[in-house]
């Protein structure tokens, strides 16, 4: 009898060397081998079998915890290219075509592309994948996803609380292009123009000037992005609103609220009709781009070479390149490629999907560094040199001032490819504040089924406390504080990447996590993978956390609200763990296995769920078979 259990149990333990096929046979196989058992035996463990079914993985211990109830309506992409253009939406927007990428360009060229290659492999891809596996396998959001590892649920109630707060001024980001885009409607496009309101006595349209000048007349283009942010008076009060700004926050906020209140299938086809335009769109302008400056080989040449002869420079420049840039690919909150990854379906292969789209992303850079490169040079062809003649008030103002007059300029329709541009800055920022959106009240109504009922009111109410929010950064002081947020927000994501590496490849286990992909996707998981997600990207993550705090030790001290907001992203989890600890009950062994253990983790499809709890179970009830063989009879 004993060997039976034994040969039963190395069958089992093959999983990993086998393929998906190869591991349902032996799987089967192991289950008929440990039911051939004498009739005493059988009787009990038919029992045993029975009550494992209906309370799996949290067999072993009495967990007091609720069941995980799967929400039938959340519904799943119509299409799997829906999938696709969701996550791919990222790549058109503000942060991309800004001057980090441009100056790491500037000042690492050919350097920092390879730096920001080896992020891309080392750092975004593995994190991206992680998520995909997390949300395709469970179904469930930021918060329900730990029932992998139920004491780590505060980090979901983190993960929640630091998309609200990024909620809270990411509309902010999509008001801006919109004003732009409304403004280059007008006959005479406002940016290019001195006869307006808001321009001083000494605003100047000039496209030449002496570089040895030490002064500037401040140009038109410059005085228009100081109005919308209300700092072209520095009598201005620093909590005055921007009046077009706030509109701008308002129209973004009710579009979203109309889309959020739809069905996934619809938000799917939504996304990907905005993706395709957002595409065509940039593809339009770039091949446009590349004609009007005659760009050749050679100028292509002479941006891969670092302009700046400073090794120090070049290092940095690439360290930005490798940590910053690839965090794009995962969106500008945290869990959402989880969340938009959880409405796929259970068998769809999303690691074919996860390659294609890190490789539009790194396309869609490469190609945003070429035209912030071109714009800033015929900014500082025409206008003034930029960190020189142009006083810096915010990050982002390399965007709306480059890009702005390099459109403004064309001699031939510049109203036409203004619009363009900002239309589709503010698609690619809508798209953000949308899928940010979906990722919390997914989080809430997948965890609080209470809460499902009453999603219309919810959603609304939630929506309106962020707009009320989002006026604070429709100020002068408000909007002075962003571009603190990039680097701050960054240090959130690599502390939450490394804990959810940490929680998927070691505590949950290699060999669960192996097998769970692997019987997911249906193909084998290679070891080298697992070894990368264990070992090389945590290491990774390590080292760009400790460049991170050197950066942000080397610029502007962030506000005390900035702190504190941040330091409850890290308070909230550990408060939960304490909390759940101290919820169970038994010894403090007894009570951390409770909470470690994973807690309904399985397919909610009925029919994978069912082979997923037979493979699964089969190895619990040997356990079972092989206690009840040594008891004495």
């Amino acid at each position: 009898m004993k060997s039976i259990y034994v040969r039963a149990k190395q069958q089992l333990n093959n999983c990993i060397q086998l393929s998906s096929k190869e591991c349902k046979d032996n799987h089967s196989h192991a289950y008929e081998i440990a039911t051939i058992t004498d009739s005493r035996l059988s009787s009990r463990a038919a029992s045993a079998t029975l009550d494992l079914n209906n309370d799996f993985n949290a067999m072993p211990y009495d967990t007091s915890q609720k069941r995980f109830r799967y929400d039938k309506l959340r519904g799943r992409w119509s299409l799997a290219v829906d999938f696709y253009f969701a996550c791919t939406s990222h790549a058109f927007g503000s942060v991309v075509f800004s001057e980090l990428p441009v100056y790491v360009l500037l000042f690492g060229g050919i350097y920092s592309v390879c730096s920001y290659l080896i992020g891309m492999l080392l750092y975004a891809i593995p994190i991206f994948g992680i998520q995909t596996f997390l949300g395709q396998f469970s179904s469930s959001g930021i918060i329900s996803v730990f029932r992998v590892a139920p004491i780590f649920k505060g980090i979901g109630y983190s993960i929640l609380f630091h998309n609200l707060a990024t909620l809270s001024y990411y509309a902010v980001l999509a008001s801006i292009p919109l004003i732009y885009a409304a403004n280059s409607l007008h006959t005479v496009i406002p940016w290019m123009s001195c006869d307006n309101a808001w321009n001083s006595i000494n605003c100047s349209t000039h496209s030449y000037y002496d570089e040895e000048d030490e002064e500037q007349y401040p140009h038109a283009t410059v005085e228009f992005f100081r109005a919308i942010i209300r700092s072209a008076d520095s009598g201005t009060k620093d909590l005055w609103i921007s009046w077009p700004m706030l509109c701008g926050v308002l129209a973004a906020w009710l579009l979203v609220i109309f889309i959020v209140l739809k069905k996934i299938t619809f938000i799917g086809k939504f996304l990907r009709c905005l993706g395709l335009i957002m595409m065509t769109t940039f593809g339009a302008i770039f091949v446009h781009l590349l004609i009007h400056v005659e760009f050749s080989w050679d100028s292509f040449i002479s941006y891969m070479e670092p302009t700046v002869n400073n090794s120090k420079a070049t290092i940095m420049a690439g360290v930005r390149a490798a940590i910053l840039m690839p965090t794009w690919v995962l969106g500008p909150g945290w869990g959402t490629i989880l969340t938009l990854a959880s409405h796929n379906s259970f068998r769809r292969n999303s690691e074919k999907l996860i390659y294609w789209i890190s490789g539009t992303h790194m396309l869609m850079t490469f190609m945003a560094l070429i035209c912030g490169r071109i714009a800033l040079d015929h900014f500082e062809d025409h206008v003034g040199l930029f960190h020189y003649h142009v006083e810096e008030e915010h990050n982002m103002q390399f965007l709306y001032l480059c890009f702005a007059y390099l459109f403004g300029s064309f001699t031939s329709l510049p109203n036409f490819w203004s619009f363009l541009f900002f239309s589709m800055l503010f698609m690619a920022e809508l798209s953000a504040v949308i899928i940010q959106m979906m990722t919390v009240l997914t989080a809430i109504f997948d965890e609080y089924e209470s809460a499902r009922s009453r999603k219309p009111l919810i959603t609304i109410l939630m929506i309106t406390t962020l707009l009320l929010t989002s006026a604070y950064f429709c100020t002068k002081q408000g909007f002075a504080y962003l571009h603190l947020l990039p680097d701050i927000v960054t240090l959130t994501h690599l502390t939450l990447s490394i804990l959810l590496l940490t929680i998927t490849t070691w505590i949950y286990g290699r060999e669960r996590f192996q097998c769970d992909l692997q019987f997911m996707l249906g193909k084998t998981i290679t070891n080298f993978k697992i070894f990368l997600l264990r070992f090389v990207t945590p290491a990774f993550l390590v080292i760009s956390i400790v460049q991170v705090l050197y950066l942000l030790q080397k610029e502007d001290p962030p506000s005390l609200l900035m702190i504190v907001i941040q330091s409850l992203v890290y308070v909230i989890a550990p408060i939960y763990m304490v909390y759940k600890v101290c919820r169970t009950t038994g010894s403090l062994r007894d009570r951390l296995k409770q909470c470690f253990a994973p807690h309904d983790w399985h397919p909610v499809d009925a029919d994978n769920r069912r082979f997923y709890e037979e493979i699964m179970g089969t190895s619990e009830m040997l356990v079972i078979l092989d206690r009840e063989h040594r008891q004495p009879t």
